[in-house]
């Protein structure tokens, strides 16, 4: 591609003036190029030489896109497993939190006080 085309001189121009906003700067599409072919694996220094062969950079980008998407759907799958074995392996509520008006087991000694006031309201009493 010619050095004088616009999406050359978007993609590996640089902001010569202006001023930076606060927080993280704004993003500009050769960062976010970047980004993605990173995830893709693919090569982001020697992008825009395969891509010149439209066949090989089919070929290269679907690869990538196909590795990142079943590096993702993996790692999904373990975050899955692992929030259902942890919620498997919560424990149980201590009997030394049981609520004296309905004897119903709690978790802590604050959700005992909450539901020992919300068993009052309903006009639960203490087992003579």
């Amino acid at each position: 591609m010619k050095d004088h085309r616009l999406p050359k001189i978007a993609l590996y121009g640089e902001i010569r003036s202006g001023h930076r906003y606060r927080g993280a700067p704004k993003k500009r599409y050769k960062d976010c190029l970047k980004k993605t072919f990173t995830a893709c694996n693919i090569d982001h220094q020697n992008w825009s030489d395969f891509a010149a062969d439209h066949s090989a950079w089919r070929l290269i980008s679907s690869k990538g896109v196909t590795l990142f998407e079943e590096t993702r759907r993996d790692t999904i799958k373990d975050k899955r497993s692992r929030r259902k074995a942890r919620a498997a392996s919560a424990v149980s509520p201590d009997p030394a939190f049981s609520c004296r008006l309905c004897s119903r087991a709690c978790r802590s000694r604050i959700g005992l006080f909450s539901h020992e006031r919300s068993c009052r309201q309903r006009g639960h009493s203490l087992p003579s």
